[in-house]
């Protein structure tokens, strides 16, 4: 009786959360193309496909509207099982017996026969949960299953999950809005086909970007009053959730201070060494922390480019927040930083672009380029970040730090993102694009 009392509850909230027996109606939810597009070409492969990113990025939404395309392309809704593991009716029964249960109880009662999309949101509830996903992976049945899973939690990129799964799965990772996607979610209609095309828009644009920079685009978060009192809720339960519990950390407060060091200090380079000695601690815990701060979308680290690998791995890093109102929200700030937020904002979005990222200090003359971007085996683009060129010495030192990358690395031209102008020049034989910012970031 038990067991039939279990699989009938199942039954239930499995109704609840499916379309089976229900009016099929789109949510409202931001389209988010460059997401969709990726997991359309995903759900043709059988990989386990994870989306995986921060807490409150949309990957939710994102499971759902991918379930809602796939109806409108007529899949059958029957073929659809989704599981959401954060419904509070399944919390005491977090086990891999459950997933085997949900999975018996939906060919039960809906599906016996046909192949099976089966979403599972916040997988990382169940212990475990890759020796299922294998099985069930591995099987040799007629009736094929394919796996949408996703989670926060930096067990979705675990050595465990990594040697159980090798070859099975594909990753996509959810950012926060995006400046084009920040900008649809506030009813903001653009013309992007040139920067001239938007002349009329500039101001409005502008204003935008400027909260943007200041307060972020984690979506949880956009309609608050006081965003950055619950930014820093968000920030302390990543702390505790996602890194404190999950690998049984028991000095929380040191990770905290560190978190609220990169927040202050984002876009600059730091040094392992010089931060056991500030925080009193071993090299080890410093390493082990800063990992477990990138486990959990916390803080993304950027190394020096070398052609050397021994010499790559020597160089300092560079820190950048997952948000720039995260960023604002937790660091003590005694100064204006604004040039170091929009190169943070820049970063983010190069992350957002899948780009493969490094920054570059010429060795002999010392002058820094903050962005090398390296497609394969070749480096394909430099980038500059400030927030004006107005002043002589920054345009000098921007400039030379571009040229510098340039011509080390053969490339022809190379940009700087400002703040807002809009120019071209030559220098030493590299063209140089000048653009704002926030018309770059809405221009791919």
């Amino acid at each position: 009786m038990l067991l039939m009392l279990e699989k009938s509850l199942i039954f239930e909230i499995l109704r609840d959360q499916n379309y089976w027996f229900k009016d099929f109606t789109h949510e409202e939810y931001i389209e988010r193309e460059h997401y969709m597009s990726e997991m359309k070409e995903l759900l043709h492969s059988k990989s386990i496909t994870i989306i995986t990113g921060p807490r409150r990025t949309g990957k939710t939404v994102l499971l759902k509207q991918t379930i809602n395309e796939m109806m409108d392309g007529g899949v059958d809704r029957e073929q659809i099982l989704y599981l959401n593991l954060e419904d509070y009716r399944l919390y005491s029964h977090h086990s891999l017996e459950l997933l085997s249960a949900v999975l018996e109880t939906y060919k039960e009662n809906i599906n016996p026969k046909k192949n099976v999309y089966f979403f599972i949101d916040e997988i990382q509830n169940i212990e475990g949960f890759e020796h299922f996903l294998r099985t069930e992976y591995d099987r040799d049945a007629k009736e094929k299953i394919k796996f949408i899973i996703t989670g926060s939690n930096s067990k979705l990129l675990s050595k465990e999950l990594g040697t159980l799964l090798t070859g099975r799965t594909s990753t996509l990772t959810v950012y926060p809005f995006s400046f084009g996607e920040y900008l649809l979610y506030h009813n903001v209609k653009i013309n992007t086909s040139s920067y001239f095309t938007l002349e009329s828009q500039k101001n409005e644009i502008k204003q935008m970007f400027n909260k943007y920079v200041a307060f972020g685009s984690i979506p949880e978060f956009l309609d608050e009053i006081k965003p950055y009192d619950r930014l820093n809720e968000y920030i302390e339960n990543i702390i505790f959730k996602d890194i404190v519990v999950r690998f049984n950390i028991r000095n929380a407060r040191l990770v905290k201070e560190l978190a609220i060091f990169f927040a202050t200090n984002t876009a600059k380079t730091y040094s392992i060494n010089k931060l056991a000695k500030t925080f009193k601690c071993s090299v080890n815990t410093i390493q082990e922390y800063v990992f477990d701060l990138e486990q959990a979308y916390l803080f993304f680290y950027l190394r020096q480019y070398s052609y050397s690998y021994k010499e790559h791995i020597k160089t300092k890093s560079k820190a950048y927040c997952i948000d720039t109102g995260l960023a604002c929200a937790t660091g003590f700030h005694f100064s204006r930083n604004h040039g170091r937020l929009l190169e943070n904002a820049v970063f983010i979005e190069l992350k957002r672009r899948n780009s493969d990222i490094y920054y570059h200090k010429g060795a002999r003359t010392g002058v820094e380029c903050d962005f090398l971007i390296k497609e394969g085996m070749h480096l394909t683009n430099a980038i500059q970040v400030t927030e004006s060129l107005a002043n002589p010495e920054t345009q000098k030192r921007e400039i030379n730090g571009l040229v510098d990358a340039a011509q080390q690395y053969g490339l022809k031209d190379g940009l700087i993102l400002t703040d807002n102008e809009y120019n071209d020049m030559i220098q030493d034989g590299i063209c140089i694009h000048v653009r704002p910012i926030w018309f770059w970031m809405l221009s791919m």
